[in-house]
């Protein structure tokens, strides 16, 4: 009985690999043809409405690329085979990762991003690192869909009496349903899109033990509460506990693993310009 529940598993994720496969197939063909076509028009001129409709063909496919890899990781995360590889990582230096990116993200969307470690230098904590990473560009992600260009997201780190908290807050458009003005600019940031990011962020808090809750900021916007249990583990004489530490080189795949997920991110924000130069 379990070998056979075991080969249906395995059907089903042979075919929901061919699907995944046809599927970025067909986004890539259309993404290719997007750019011939607008190198084409470049060369022999074309009206402004075509111009138009090839860069909305072209925005609906980087959207539904995001959305079909963001259920494709639910369903990863949801199926019971798939655990997450707990082990202890500094949340300081993925932030401080998160910060570097801060000059490619203000010269390309007007938006500033702050950081606020409240004076820590290290922050140990149980996590999946992919989970965590994904965490928190989701988050960041989020928050610049919602901002305006001129504004700014907030990213703060503070310990607590039970282990820290992260925040990630915004100054834009604030939750849905706070009201129809709201509602409406809401929808219009994040372009009517599946908006599976949030899910993903609860599915990969739920996966290490971390809680999320999402409130109204002070002034305006939306604040990401992030709260992070205090790792209890043993730790040595004098206190301080042993991380895994990367090599060199998994440090600089993380790096640029990290800036290439935020440009694929910020190429699906209307009326954006074009990350990939910085690359």
């Amino acid at each position: 009985m379990e070998q056979q529940r075991t080969e249906r598993r395995l059907i089903t994720a042979e075919q929901q690999k061919r699907i995944e496969e046809s599927c970025f197939r067909s986004l890539a063909l259309i993404g290719r043809n997007c750019e011939y076509l607008e190198q084409h028009f470049g060369r022999t001129g074309a009206d402004e409405p075509a111009r138009q409709a090839v860069a909305d063909i072209n925005t609906a496919a980087m959207q539904l690329d995001r959305t079909l890899s963001e259920a494709i990781t639910l369903l990863e995360f949801l199926r019971e085979d798939t655990k997450p590889r707990l082990y202890l990582i500094d949340l300081c230096e993925l932030l401080r990762q998160v910060e570097a990116q801060a000059d490619m993200i203000r010269a390309q969307l007007g938006v500033d991003i702050r950081l606020d470690y409240g004076g820590s230098t290290v922050c140990c904590v149980m996590a999946d690192h992919r989970d965590a990473e994904l965490l928190c560009l989701h988050l960041l992600s989020n928050a610049l869909h919602a901002s305006r260009e001129g504004g700014s997201v907030s990213i703060a780190l503070h310990s607590t009496e039970s282990g820290w908290q992260l925040t990630v807050t915004d100054d834009g458009c604030g939750l849905p349903g706070e009201d129809a003005q709201a509602a409406l600019e809401n929808r219009r940031s994040f372009l009517g899109g599946a908006q599976l990011g949030l899910l993903l962020c609860r599915e990969c808090c739920r996966r290490m033990d971390w809680s999320l809750q999402l409130e109204s900021a002070p002034e305006k916007g939306t604040q990401a509460v992030v709260s992070i249990p205090q790792y209890a583990g043993e730790s040595r004489p004098d206190g301080t506990v042993e991380l895994r530490t990367d090599t060199e080189t998994e440090q600089a795949q993380r790096k640029y693993h990290l800036r290439a997920m935020l440009v694929r991110e910020m190429r699906t924000m209307p009326e954006r310009g074009d990350p990939e130069e910085d690359l």
